[in-house]
């Protein structure tokens, strides 16, 4: 067997949605919150991980009382009751929208932009801050039209989240974070690795409806992050969907673990069955998603894709010269500016992917 069949078959055996409950959660008093560990490989339960565990380990467990006391603190429980009723964004989303991952020497003309977090918070004379304390100011230091729509992006790297979750309330970063005009914002992604126990899980779950619920207080439209990797993951959300019946905008990240087109595939007719089972139409924000470009239109009526191909590409000096039905072409282009690049990417990029759904007529 190859490496890469190695590493494909250990992801498989790890995988969480079994359909079968181990043995050793019976006895666990966080089954009915958590749904039991349905690992593909088997196992007598989610502390198989945990065996060996030293002071070192920061995962969030029940071998651990102290600490999984003082992480239960942090988050309230984990259930999403105490949830109050969220903003959604207020204008309408486009079916793309570019992912910026810094700024611009030139002002870009886009009418959408999508900034993650590390590109919008900064440690200043030991703060944790926006780099900007206006909406102009903001647009104007990245290098953004001021009628550029701007949506904050919570998904990406775990370390700049991470620094978000740890410094946010000490200084007061969703409230100067509703200051700077974000159209909406996607809730942060913290992840949900197959191998972590799954308290673990439930507690990044809900610092992610934490920060959600915090900058919909603060006045911003927010779009919750769906994490799931076990069938009861996707229970939950569907609770809280029927709960909150004002949810119309919902996210999910295919660039990691739903990269696999069987994996994310799973994830979209997932998604899309809580869609049916509700009644109502979700609007889907999917980052990283343009493998899937052929299936959102199929199973959603309403979704928008994010991603950071244009902007890389033209960071790197290639532009867009051929859309074919299954792929963009890209050219060198040496020593062109890199705004004019990015305009143009973005043009064909937003052709590219409108031809997948043409062709389903």
């Amino acid at each position: 067997m190859s490496a890469a069949a190695k590493r494909a078959h250990k992801l498989d055996v790890f995988r969480l949605d079994g359909t079968i409950v181990s043995a050793g959660c019976f006895t666990c008093p966080l089954l009915k919150q958590c749904g039991g560990y349905t690992r593909v490989g088997g196992g007598w339960s989610c502390m198989d991980r945990c065996a060996s565990c030293d002071s070192s380990c920061d995962l969030v467990c029940l071998k651990k009382p102290s600490d999984f006391a003082r992480a239960l603190l942090e988050v309230g429980g984990f259930e999403h009751r105490a949830i109050a009723a969220l903003n959604q964004p207020r204008p309408e989303l486009p079916r793309y929208v570019p992912v910026l991952q810094h700024g611009l020497d030139r002002e870009a003309p886009l009418e959408w932009a999508a900034l993650p977090i590390r590109a919008v918070m900064r440690f200043r004379r030991g703060r944790y801050v926006p780099l900007a304390s206006s909406a102009e100011e903001l647009r104007s230091r990245l290098g953004i039209s001021q009628a550029t729509k701007l949506l904050l992006l919570g998904t990406g790297r775990d370390r700049p989240i991470e620094s978000y979750w740890r410094w946010r309330r000490l200084h007061g970063a969703p409230n100067a974070l509703a200051e700077l005009g974000f159209a909406g914002a996607i809730a942060p992604n913290y992840s949900l690795f197959l191998d972590d126990p799954r308290p673990q899980h439930m507690f990044n779950r809900k610092r992610s409806l934490l920060c959600a619920s915090e900058w919909s207080d603060a006045g911003m439209g927010v779009v919750p992050y769906l994490q799931a990797v076990a069938p009861a993951d996707w229970l939950y959300w569907e609770t809280f969907l029927r709960e909150h019946e004002e949810v119309t905008h919902v996210a999910k990240e295919f660039q990691t673990g739903l990269a696999k087109p069987e994996r994310g595939e799973d994830a979209i007719n997932a998604l899309a069955g809580i869609q049916d089972r509700l009644g109502r139409r979700l609007h889907l924000v999917a980052v990283g998603a343009a493998r899937f470009r052929a299936l959102l239109p199929q199973r959603f009526d309403s979704w928008t894709l994010l991603d950071s191909v244009p902007f890389m590409k033209a960071v790197k000096r290639r532009v867009a010269v051929r859309v074919g039905e299954k792929r963009v072409r890209w050219q060198r282009a040496i020593g062109e500016d890199v705004t004019d690049l990015l305009m143009q990417n973005c043009g064909q990029y937003r052709y590219w992917l409108a031809l997948a759904t043409q062709n389903l007529h």
